[in-house]
């Protein structure tokens, strides 16, 4: 079975990128924003290398996952660009945020990407079938999600 293509999404939030970062980088609060994250467990503070556990949910489905980070790129080190990616098991693809200054430097542009689904295993194979109502349903749930996750960011970095 061949993979998925990848998906992407992006908002431009009228903050600049360090208060933007200062809301993204709150691990702990993406569980808030994002339609299937119910928690995320984390021992430390986050950086390149920094593993997670992840409880996910659709409808009344949950499953675990574990994520490696393998980007965190604060964007007062790069000229107001900032990254954030981490590589996700049993799926094995990579979920990045990045952003980038608008013109002025006065808001941000924030891009949201899960890489393409590899050929995936049979137990991921199994699971959006049966479980995920399949493959492309979810992909365009996930990619709704994303949207609604980005919204959400923006509206947490305005309060």
């Amino acid at each position: 079975m061949a993979g998925q293509p990848p998906l992407e999404a992006s908002i431009e939030i009228p903050v600049p990128p360090a208060g933007v970062w200062a809301v993204l980088s709150d691990l702990r609060s993406m569980s808030r924003r994002s339609p299937e994250l119910v928690g995320t467990l984390m021992v430390g503070a986050p950086r390149v290398g920094r593993r997670a556990l992840h409880l996910n949910r659709r409808r009344a489905v949950v499953w675990p996952t574990a994520s490696r980070i393998t980007r965190w790129k604060d964007p007062a080190h790069d000229g107001g660009r900032g990254a954030l990616a981490f590589h996700v098991w049993p799926t094995d693809v990579e979920w990045s945020y990045e952003l980038v200054p608008t013109a002025d430097g006065s808001g941000t542009i924030v891009t949201e990407r899960r890489s393409a689904l590899p050929s995936p295993s049979l137990l991921v194979r199994l699971t959006a079938r049966y479980a995920m109502g399949g493959a492309d349903q979810h992909d365009t749930e996930l990619l709704d999600g994303m949207h609604r996750t980005l919204e959400a960011l923006a509206a947490d970095t305005r309060s």
